[in-house]
């Protein structure tokens, strides 16, 4: 990037890295830092959930508790400071699993950190809505993190807060322009990604930028042999489109953003020639006092969870 170059514009380019799974955390941070070095000229950058490969409370990995969860600030995050320095950009470190505390108070969070250009700390977006295993070993953040840059504003939704539609929507209300999700896409959930990726942007009025990862994991779960296996296709889409995916390659994907037209989109056309404006003027918030309660089938998930990891002795 050349030194005269400034991070203030409407049409800020971005690049989202996918990276694959190794069983070894040092493999995994080198690969990403080689990704890393390749890239040139963006605003904002964005690595998956997990970069340093799956977490300690994934089958099979429990032996990597001390090792792969990170504190933060910390070494990982300084070596990525460089990056974030050396281009010039906005980095949002995918996430890794914080440790914060020592001994009987230590706790976990699954965490995503935003540098600036400068390489400071910018946000720090813990999930919200924690996921399978996540509900009995890490704790949940009860803050929906909207950061003001030079190219916009950008809302942060950790893999899984995405899947709750009341996050995305509350950071599009809240006026987010672009919603990154560093996320860890499940093979099982392939078919319905872009779809959904697609869809939001379109009801929220804003792009959504999925970095993912690629990998499997395989060990023994509640007395039986479990694996997790999740599948990329990193995604960008604009309210109107579906702007670039990859499938399951490593690699990186770039995009240009077009702030000005989500802003006109975001306006009301009395003329009616175009309508996703409806999708945030239109609202009723009166009618919508029912969102505050449980889903009528409501389970008691984190219970739930809590019995089947338990269950024969496991």
């Amino acid at each position: 990037m050349s030194a005269d170059r400034t991070l203030e514009t409407s049409r800020p380019r971005v690049a989202l890295i996918q990276t694959f799974w190794d069983p070894d955390p040092e493999v995994n941070l080198a690969r990403t830092l080689a990704l890393l070095d390749s890239v040139q000229d963006v605003e904002l950058i964005i690595l998956p959930e997990f970069f340093l490969g799956p977490p300690f409370y994934f089958p099979g990995r429990a032996h990597l508790k001390g090792v792969i969860d990170q504190p933060v600030p910390g070494p990982v995050f300084d070596r990525l400071a460089e990056v974030a320095r050396a281009k010039r950009c906005y980095l949002l470190c995918g996430t890794v699993v914080e440790r914060e505390g020592e001994g009987d108070d230590t706790r976990y969070y699954n965490t995503a950190v935003l540098l600036d250009d400068q390489g400071r700390i910018a946000a720090k977006a813990r999930k919200t809505h924690r996921f399978a295993a996540e509900m009995v070993t890490v704790s949940p953040s009860d803050e929906l993190v909207l950061v003001d840059t030079p190219f916009g504003r950008l809302g942060i939704c950790v893999c899984s807060d995405f899947w709750i539609p009341e996050v995305p929507r509350m950071l599009a209300m809240r006026g987010a322009e672009i919603i990154a999700v560093p996320g860890a896409a499940l093979r099982g959930n392939i078919g319905i990604t872009r779809p959904c990726i697609q869809a939001n942007s379109s009801f929220n009025v804003c792009y959504t930028l999925l970095a993912s990862a690629v990998g499997e994991v395989t060990g023994e779960r509640a007395g039986r042999q479990v694996s997790i296996s999740v599948a990329g296709h990193s995604t960008v889409a604009a309210p109107e489109r579906l702007v670039g995916s990859l499938d399951e390659e490593e690699g990186v994907l770039y995009a240009e953003l077009d702030l000005d037209r989500v802003r006109e989109l975001r306006e009301v056309d009395l003329s009616f020639r175009k309508s996703l404006y409806f999708c945030l003027h239109g609202r009723r918030p009166e009618l919508y006092q029912e969102l505050l309660k449980p889903y009528a089938g409501h389970q008691d998930l984190a219970a739930l969870i809590t019995d089947y990891l338990t269950s024969n002795g496991s």
